[in-house]
């Protein structure tokens, strides 16, 4: 499969929405994205331990979309196609 063709982490079936989104004195916040692909525990960082999965946060709607438009450097999806 082409990089091209990957979905993005806003469109990937993996990421979603953990926990509850968080508010301050009645304001409302931003949710938090992880990744739940299978293989995302498999990953380590360059000084051996695993990743941790969070992807980015959400914007300051009452929907709170991922804000972030591309993929992680280390997505699973990129590590295992490319």
């Amino acid at each position: 499969m082409a990089n091209s063709m990957l979905p993005t982490c806003a469109q990937c079936q993996y990421c979603q929405q953990v926990g509850r989104q968080q508010t301050q004195c009645g304001k409302l916040g931003r949710k938090k994205y992880f990744c739940n692909h299978p293989k995302v525990n498999e990953l380590k960082d360059k000084h051996g331990f695993p990743l941790f999965p969070f992807i980015g946060f959400g914007d300051m709607s009452a929907k709170s979309p991922l804000v972030l438009k591309t993929r992680k450097k280390w997505c699973p999806m990129e590590v295992t196609n490319g």
